[in-house]
């Protein structure tokens, strides 16, 4: 088995008074200069569908370590003024890196259900046995009947998402940290709010989870590969 990908995983919301501006940022210089780092693949933007935190951002990298590398910490050490200006109106914001630790099914999908959950002491590897061999399989099994791809779990790595981010400090808080993300990648947003309905009603509380927070929805807005990820 080789290395796991990485995922820097945010979720966020931002103070709507400049939310055009942020979303050009975004789009035209913040993944850009994420993908142009060595080992960053792809990156992807989503807004939410109903209630949870508005925008939900993810990229995928060779490995966790990409996030400690010399040219990431580059980039997080020395962010641009259009990002200075930017993550001064970052509000409720979640980041976490994350190794993605099962990833089943092909394809990116228009819309994308999170559940982030924390599994019980010594009941870690009981609990991702169930997702890789019974649940995924299961939502997995017919995509063109139920609209769901592809199924994913990241897990936070704590070492690399706690240390010294600069970015951070911009955002004059501290960053909400996952433990375990349940992210399942859908054909419409109807299939992805019926996958939310799904894992609303497993029992994850018998199968290893300590505890589970509401699963959200998600409409996929921007999708980039970067030079390594085509």
């Amino acid at each position: 088995m080789g290395e796991l990908a990485g995922v820097p995983a945010v979720w966020n919301d931002v103070d709507p008074k400049i939310e055009v501006e942020y979303n050009e940022w975004y789009m035209q210089e913040h993944l850009l200069e994420r993908l142009s780092v060595p080992g960053i693949l792809t990156a992807s933007r989503y807004e939410v569908v109903g209630p949870g935190t508005k925008y939900f951002t993810w990229y995928k990298t060779s490995s966790v370590a990409i996030l400690k590398s010399p040219a990431y910490l580059q980039r997080l050490t020395n962010p641009s003024d259009w990002t200075r200006r930017c993550m001064l109106h970052f509000r409720n914001m979640n980041r976490s890196a994350c190794r993605e630790t099962l990833d089943l099914g092909r394809g990116v999908g228009s819309a994308t259900t999170t559940m982030e959950m924390k599994a019980a002491a010594s009941k870690e590897d009981d609990l991702r046995q169930r997702l890789s061999s019974s649940l995924f399989p299961d939502l997995l099994r017919s995509p063109g009947k139920n609209g769901i791809i592809r199924a994913h779990l990241w897990e936070a790595d704590l070492e690399v998402t706690t240390r010294k981010n600069p970015e951070e400090a911009l955002r004059g808080g501290k960053d909400r940290v996952v433990d375990w993300v349940v992210v399942l990648e859908a054909l419409s947003t109807t299939a992805a709010e019926r996958a939310a309905s799904e894992l609303a009603a497993y029992p994850f509380a018998g199968r290893g989870a300590e505890s589970v927070s509401p699963p959200y929805v998600y409409r996929l807005l921007h999708y980039l590969a970067g030079p390594d990820g085509r």
